[in-house]
């Protein structure tokens, strides 16, 4: 076999046919990925870049003299390409050794195709040459498959391009003499610049499917961004980033049947936020958003990592416990987040809290269906809401009994307001020793179609819970103006009347201008009507309620401290409170006559009242004894059964024209 008088030309060889080899392996992948027409065409481009570098190799290895043109040329391309085309499916499927075989034999074919196959040693050559391409193409296909993605391709292509350029060496050494061959019919500089055509169109249509596919990939991706963004959104709050309704109810439709097959218990804590709308409506919603977002903190501390915390809407709250270990267990987890949730937190420049109320329903005792949990934990909390809220409750079966009573109830008093089922009674207030009338309390009653008469306690906590007390206050505030300028147009003295007031009602945005409304269309004296709030909700969130208070007392209207001695009022926040008149809580008065304690704790308000110039006003008088006491300890005013129970207006404007309740105390 002949050898090449210099190295130049074989380095060629080498470098064209790695091109060509590097840009065919390029689209296996693709031919692998593909389906159909578009498969099709990749494997026929691919093929045809490696025909031509296989006959470029071939044309420039006989040194131009081969006669590779015309039909021979025609020929050897063919064999070429249909060798690549077969052999590049084959490697797409993963059969590397059937596809170097088919590659193998392809090249050896195209060099070999017109050499004479009678001359002596021709077999061997022959088989030497087999041996070569079929050996190197399968050793580069089974590299490409085996490497790394990225120096697999070149290592493969180096390997491919080193056995295409190999052969026709090995050819030369068939050919007897050049002389005796046909001039080439194609220059070698022509065959070197269809050969670089070839690969500068394979690489611009290679980089632009290259750049597609980035495009296509990179809109994929955002795609999938998108799709994970809506699944999110679907499954969680916006505003806390905590799951909502949706996700535990999944979550419990898996968690559940597990739980039953493990015999694992599962509790379900409904918390709901009590005193947030009043942060809500004085701060702003933005103030209540980060009020919320400090909440589900807490909240997710107040419990291990595995269990779940989600935001249903609203200020509700969801809590999801997996094995836990009992029922104590369970309380102390909720004494931790009463404790957590229910501390005051800074949010625009001030402190506010809101305590929360908890229930509780534990699987498969309180049900077996995540509905169902949810339902009996949301009853629960109702029930915690009921004892007084700031506390947590579980659900107990006779609990539905009375939530359908409660649901019942507050779809009658919605009706209720519209059919103008509620009623004012006016109670008397006097003065102690002398007995003179000084003032009437307004007391709502229901005149209930089927359940009679129903007292506040009865309808006033559900009115607030069901968002009517705005409704029903500024019903109240409607029929009290209107009745005492009736009583005004008969010539009867008058005295202020008292009307409780709500903070929902308080901080509503419309209570004022409604109220001045009110007043206007009556034509009374905003003397004429004084306010009692109840200690309770006066030192709830304290910033805030100075601030409408103060605002009402700019307005002229009186201001009473209700139910005193029953909250936690410290004296510095009394102290700024703008009102003149505090109220004993009837319990008080009552348990003085068996309890020297609630005697001490009576006769100490009314000293603190008197140091703070505020006048006292005892509810629950129903004995001359305790009217007595209370004059000789210096009470000022007497509310109760002793004066008058509370009164229709009819009997109210006879009391009235009387202008005393009673004998005086001296006669």
């Amino acid at each position: 076999m002949a050898l090449p008088h210099n190295l130049w030309l074989p380095a060629l060889l080498g470098a064209l046919a790695t091109l060509h080899a590097y840009l065919a392996l390029d689209t296996i992948p693709r031919v692998a990925a593909a389906r159909g027409a578009v498969a099709m065409l990749w494997l026929g481009f691919g093929a045809a870049v490696l025909a031509v570098g296989v006959w470029t190799t071939q044309y420039l290895g006989h040194a131009g003299t081969s006669g590779l043109g015309g039909a021979r040329a025609a020929v050897a391309g063919g064999i070429a390409w249909a060798s690549a085309v077969l052999a590049l499916c084959q490697a797409a499927r993963g059969r590397a050794w059937l596809a170097g075989i088919l590659l193998g034999t392809g090249l050896v074919l195209a060099t070999t195709f017109d050499q004479r196959l009678d001359r002596p040693g021709m077999a061997s050559c022959l088989a030497c040459m087999l041996l070569l391409g079929a050996g190197g193409a399968m050793a580069a296909l089974a590299w490409r498959e085996r490497r790394p993605p990225a120096p697999r391709v070149w290592s493969a292509a180096v390997l491919l391009g080193l056995t295409i350029a190999a052969l026709p060496v090995a050819g030369n050494a068939l050919a007897p003499d050049a002389a005796m061959r046909p001039p080439a019919q194609v220059p070698g500089a022509a065959a070197f610049v269809i050969s670089a055509l070839v690969l500068l169109l394979a690489a611009v249509v290679q980089l632009a499917q290259r750049e597609l596919a980035r495009q296509a990939a990179q809109i994929r991706g955002e795609l999938e961004s998108a799709r994970q963004a809506l699944v999110h959104q679907a499954f969680h709050d916006a505003l806390t980033a905590l799951p909502n309704r949706a996700k535990v109810l999944a979550q419990l439709q898996e968690l559940l049947p597990e739980a039953r097959r493990d015999g694992q218990d599962v509790a379900v804590m409904f918390i709901d936020l009590d005193g947030f709308k009043s942060i809500n409506d004085t701060l702003g919603h933005e103030a209540g958003d980060e009020f919320l977002r400090r909440v589900a903190e807490a909240l997710s501390a107040s419990v291990r990592p595995r269990d779940t915390v989600a935001r249903f809407g609203g200020d509700e709250f969801v809590v999801v416990l997996e094995r836990f270990r009992n029922r104590e267990n369970l309380g102390a987890i909720c004494e931790k987040i009463l404790a957590r949730v229910g501390a005051p937190v800074l949010v625009a420049g001030q402190k506010v809290t809101a305590t929360p109320s908890i229930g509780v329903a534990v699987f498969p005792d309180d049900g077996a269906e995540p509905t169902e949990l949810l339902r009996h934990a949301d009853i629960a909390m109702y029930a915690a809401k009921e004892r007084g809220k700031a506390g947590f409750c579980f659900y107990e079966p006779q609990m539905i009994a009375r939530a359908s009573e409660r649901l019942a109830l507050s779809t009658d008093l919605r009706e209720g307001l519209g059919r103008d089922e509620l009623r004012v009674c006016y109670q008397p207030k006097v003065d102690l020793r002398s007995r003179r009338l000084v003032g009437l309390e307004a007391l709502a009653r229901w005149a209930h179609p089927t359940r009679g008469h129903l007292p506040p306690s009865m309808f006033i906590p559900l009115a607030e819970d069901c968002g009517l007390i705005a409704r029903l206050g500024e019903r109240v505030v409607r029929e009290v103006a209107g009745q005492i300028a009736r009583w005004r147009a008969e010539g009867l003295p008058l005295v202020p009347v008292a009307i409780n007031l709500s903070m929902q009602e308080i901080q509503g945005v419309n209570f004022v201008p409604s109220l001045l409304r009110t007043l206007a269309e009556a034509g009374l004296d905003r003397h004429a009507i004084e306010f009692e709030i109840t200690e309770t909700a006066a030192m709830t969130d304290v910033h805030t309620t100075l601030r409408h208070l103060r605002e009402l007392e700019a307005l002229g209207f009186r201001i009473a401290i209700d139910d005193f001695g029953t909250g936690f009022s410290s004296l510095s926040h009394l102290r700024q409170l703008p009102a003149r008149t505090i109220k004993i809580d009837q319990s008080f008065v009552h348990g003085a006559d068996a309890s020297h304690h609630d005697r001490e704790i009576t006769e100490a308000i009314i000293a603190l009242a008197r140091k703070l110039r505020l006048h006292t006003v005892a509810e629950g008088v129903e004995s001359e004894q305790q009217a007595r006491w209370l004059v000789q300890a210096g009470c000022d005013i007497g509310q109760g059964y002793l004066f008058g129970r509370p009164l229709p207006p009819g009997e109210t404007a006879t009391l009235l024209a009387a202008g005393f309740a009673g004998a005086p105390i001296d006669a």
